[in-house]
This record gives C-alpha cells, structure tokens and sequence, in this order.
C-alpha cells in the first residue's frame, strides 16, 4: 500500500529561508501572533492530518467512486471520514475571518494546507479549495445579506460551493453560456440552463451547496460582456429544495472520488452577485486562485509520486551497477544505482522542489495584495499575480503530469498496476493542463494579453528581477548565474520574436504559444534554484549541514545542466513558425473515407 510523508523540511526551508514569510507579512498587520513557531505548528499538524486521516483512505476512495442516486450524489465512505477529520480539526476555516468561525491565518498556510491534502488525496483536495474559494468570492463581492447568510456555513464545513461556468456547447470561451437569467418580482433571479463538469456539484458532505452560476439576462451583450452572476443554493432559506440538480456524473480518467457533475437548473432561485454584466470580472478572482490550486496539485501528485518511486528504487534489485557491483553480497543492486532510474528522479525532484517554492512564493503575494498597508505594494503584488498566475499554472501542471509520469517508469510495470498507487496519481495529475483553462490557451494569454499588458510594464519588472538575482549570486554560484541569464535572454529573443510575427499574422501567437510558455516554464525554475542555491549557500556558510543544503546544491546544479538546456530546442522550434501547422488543409485530419 503506498505511504505518504508530508514534505515539511522542504517547506519549512521554503517558507522561512527562502521566503522569510514572517518578515515579509510583519509590515502587512493583518496576523498578530504570526512567527515561525505558529507556522511550524500548523505545518506539523496540517501534515498529520494528510498522512494519518486523509491519504489512508485514497486509494479505496478511488476504487469506490461516486454515486448517483434518486436523492443525490454519495461519496466514498472513506472520503466522507476523512473530510469529517478535516472539518473538525477546523482546516475549513484556516483563512477565514473569527467572527464567521475562522482562524483568521495567511493565504500563504491555505497554499501548504492545498499541497499536503493534494499530495494525500487529490480528489478530496478539490472540495476543500472550493468550499475555501467561494467564502473568499462571497468577501470580496457579495452584497452584506448574502454574506451573512452563507459565510459562516462555508467557513465551518457546513455548507460547500461550486463555480459554475462550463456548458455542453463551450468550454474556455464562456461568452457562448446560453444559461439564462429572468428576474423576479421579489429581486431575485430565475436561472435556467445546463452545466457541466462542475465540481463537487452534488454530495452527502453538507448540509447545503452553493453555485456560482454565470448567466444572462434578456436583452443583455452577446458575449462575456453580457453575464453576470449568481448565487443559487441547493436549499433555499426557507428550508425548501430548490429547482436544480445533478442529472450526470462524469465518468472521469480519475478523480473518481471526486463528484464531477452535469447540473440542470431549472428555474432555480438565485441572487446577482456583483454588477449586473460583471459576473465574468467578479468570477475571475475565483478562477485565478484555482488556477493556482490546480497547478499546485500537479506539484503535489508528483511529490506523492516521487515518494513512491524513491523508496522503491532503494528496495528493487535488478542488474548490476555500471563498472562494478554497488552490493556485492546481495544477488542484484538497487535500481538506484542505474544512471537512467537516476536521472528520473532527479528531474522529479528538480521540479518539485523548484515549483513549491514558486508556488507558495505567489502565495504570500496572494497575502500582500490583500493586506499590506501601502496601497502601491497591494497594487504590485496584485499585478505580479495578474502576470504569473497563468503561466505558474500551466507550467506546474504539465510538469506535474511528466514528473508522475516518470515515478510510473521508475517502478516499471509495478508502477502500471493499482496497487502501488502512481497510476492513481497519473490519471489524477492529467487533468491539470486541461482545467481551469487549457494550457493552450494560458500560452496565448501570456503572449497577447499579460507580456503586452501596461505597455510592457510588468514584464519589464519580470526581467529586472531575473537580472537582480543574477547579480545577487556568489561566486561560487557564477555558473548558475551565467543559466538564468542565457534563459533570460532566450525568452526575451523568444518574445521580440513572436510579436514581430504577430504584427505581420495573428496565428503565429498560437502556432509559438506552447514552446513559449516552456521557455518561460524553464526560466521561472532557473529562477527559483539560483534562490535556493543562493539560500543553501548561505545556509552552510552559517553552520553544519546534515546533507539538505547540500542536496540543494546538487539538485541545482543537476536542473541547470541536464534540464534547463530543453529550452533551446523549444526556442528552435518556436522560430520555425506557423507554416507547417497551418499547411495542411482541414480534410488531412480526417481518415479516408
């Protein structure tokens, strides 16, 4: 049966060395008591919860699956106990303000609270990031009643939620919602339509859901300049049913645990949340925080991966190692002594422990931008997760699915069964480039949207702060220095590059949007290991070291020479254009008839 051990030296060394999260957030007064003792506490207790309540029940969860039945949706029996541990332990509220029942914690601790129960389960992950997401949109844009209603009960466990966007005849492009939208005479709204692959849509965890429901009123814009948003429960204030259901469950690759459902609404009760014809701008700070939840878990599977694979490296015998046995008294060596078996769990290991760092330094800019005292740094941080978030996203999603994928290989056709769990973990970690928005996609709103964006004005402070790093490092470190600059340098060449051609046609956007968002995946993690290495560094240079600094060294060094260099054959293939995939005509995609 696979295990799973909380990585919290790693993410002790992230968030305090790296990242000095207490420093950081002192200024913002928003945490009182907030030091490095509280946060150790919840990281030692938030990993307790993952590996003794959570992962035990993940794999029989997968095997059991939802259920459809006349009454609702009804989820694995495991799964239920362990979201009843997680509600107890008060995890629902971790971030939540005190007066709705909440500890009142960082954004940055939900970050490490996502990681360790997706590395656990990452189909139970996804109804605690809802339920977390939807308390934070009622906050920010819900009129007082509505938050007064509903706030406590997600803050509690009590009540879950759901975002509401997808439908059968359109995906990322929303403005096609056909869902309507007729109001009533008691200022309510009547909302009519069909959703799909709507998560945690329907289940036995609460007492009542509520959706987030993009819809448009009569005589409203076509397009998304014309939805706006609703709030629509399962069970009305009175108590009464209201006229909305799951009809569907999906039958996912994974995920099984976790109820993907298709919802009918039909005539259902709901209230606008927001501006009328705003329901999209108000939606999108939902969206954003889980695009970064999605591509934290892809970071999370692959730990829970690499765990698996790692100890199992140490413990297979097969073959000898090259140039003389590594155990002679033993009939076989570990596979771990094989250079191949090597270089796949390096390259896990390179991209976990780079993407943590990247992933929970956005988190304390989540922190900032909601509560530092000087308007312009709220503004700053605001714009540098405007800039990053897709591009985080994607990159940690598709690395996620590679990294999994290379756990599998490592166990070998062990890892092609269920039993040891990998398998569970690829089929999971697959959906991320696909969700909340196709990486795709992301790859062309990096280049139209977030490079141009203020006249260039954030990417600029992006390179600036590539080129502080490089200058900041030691001279031990001159060569790592010398990587992120050329990377640097090749994304700025890569983006010079596409802009000329989009000037001259718009589909050359979409024909480099992929090899250019890897080019910017590779230089965001030359980024965060010349931080580490310079971390680690400083780390000996002040005492003794057990092998953790040092293993970030080697990791470092590993990733820039090994890694890093992939970069250059997507540059190649980016510079070759749009020509090849646009030549052919649309009947070359079909079989013969």
């Amino acid at each position: 049966m696979p295990t799973y051990t909380p990585p919290l030296r790693d993410i002790r060394f992230v968030l305090h060395d790296l990242l000095d999260m207490e420093g950081t957030l002192a200024p913002t007064g928003a945490f009182p008591g907030l030091d490095r003792a509280l946060i150790d506490q919840v990281l030692e207790q938030a990993g307790t919860l993952a590996a003794e309540q959570i992962q035990p029940q993940n794999l029989a969860s997968d095997a059991e699956g939802c259920r459809l039945t006349p009454t609702g949706v009804v989820v694995p029996a495991g799964l239920k106990r362990a979201f009843q541990a997680f509600v107890a332990g008060g995890w629902s509220g971790l971030t939540a303000k005190p007066e709705h029942g909440g500890q009142g914690l960082p954004q940055t601790l939900a970050f490490v609270l996502n990681e360790l129960t997706s590395g656990a389960s990452i189909a139970l992950s996804d109804y605690f990031g809802l339920f977390a997401m939807v308390y934070r949109m009622l906050q920010r844009h819900a009129a007082p009643a509505l938050r007064e209603r509903y706030s406590e009960g997600l803050a509690t466990g009590r009540i879950g939620g759901t975002m509401c966007m997808t439908e059968p005849h359109c995906g990322t492009d929303v403005g096609l919602a056909k869902t309507r939208a007729e109001p009533a005479a008691d200022g309510t709204w009547r909302l009519s339509g069909t959703k799909i692959f709507i998560s945690g849509g329907d289940h036995d965890l609460t007492e009542n859901i509520v959706h987030l429901v993009l819809a448009r009123a009569a005589g409203d814009p076509p397009g998304s300049r014309g939805l706006s948003l609703f709030l629509t429960p399962k069970i009305l204030p009175d108590g009464s049913r209201n006229s909305l259901g799951a009809v569907r469950l999906e039958h996912k690759l994974g995920y099984a645990a976790s109820a993907t459902c298709q919802m009918a609404f039909e005539g259902a009760t709901g209230w606008m949340i927001g501006e009328r014809c705003k329901g999209l701008v108000a939606l999108f700070d939902m969206v954003n925080a889980a695009r970064l939840m999605v591509g934290s878990q892809g970071m999370a599977g692959a730990e829970a991966a690499y765990q698996i694979a790692a100890a199992y490296s140490r413990q297979r015998l097969q073959g000898r190692a090259p140039g003389k046995p590594a155990q002679p008294e033993l009939p076989a060596d570990p596979i771990l002594c094989h250079p191949d078996v090597r270089r796949l769990l390096l390259t896990s290991r390179a991209y976990i422990e780079a993407a943590r760092a990247l992933y929970l330094g956005l988190g304390l800019e989540v922190d900032l931008a909601e509560h530092h005292p000087d308007p312009a740094r709220r503004q700053a941080a605001a714009d540098w997760l405007g800039f990053l978030t897709s591009s985080v996203k994607a990159t940690l999603a598709d690395w996620g699915v590679w990294s999994a994928n290379d756990s599998l290989q490592v166990l070998g056709g062990h890892g092609y069964i269920r039993d040891n769990g990998v398998e569970q973990i690829l089929r999971e970690v697959r959906l991320n480039p696909i969700q909340e928005g196709a990486n795709g996609m992301l790859a062309l709103d990096l280049i139209r949207r977030q490079i141009p964006r203020q006249d260039g004005a954030v990417w600029q402070r992006f390179l600036e702060t590539l080129r502080a790093e490089e200058a900041a490092a030691p001279a031990s470190l001159a060569d790592l220095a010398a990587g992120l600059a050329a990377a640097r340098e090749r994304l700025e060449r890569a983006s010079a590059f596409i802009q000329e051609r989009m000037a001259q046609d718009p589909a050359e956007a979409g024909a480099a949007g992929t090899d250019f968002q890897r080019i910017m995946g590779l230089t965001l993690f030359a980024w965060q290991w010349l931080r580490i290495a310079r971390a680690a560094t400083a780390g000996l240079a002040h005492g003794g070291d057990d092998g953790f600094l040092a293993g970030k060294l080697m990791t470092a060094r590993f990733f820039f020479q090994r890694l890093l260099p992939l970069g250059e054959g997507h540059w190649l293939a980016l510079r070759a254009g749009g020509e090849t995939l646009m030549a052919p005509p649309p009947d070359y995609f079909w079989p013969d008839a």
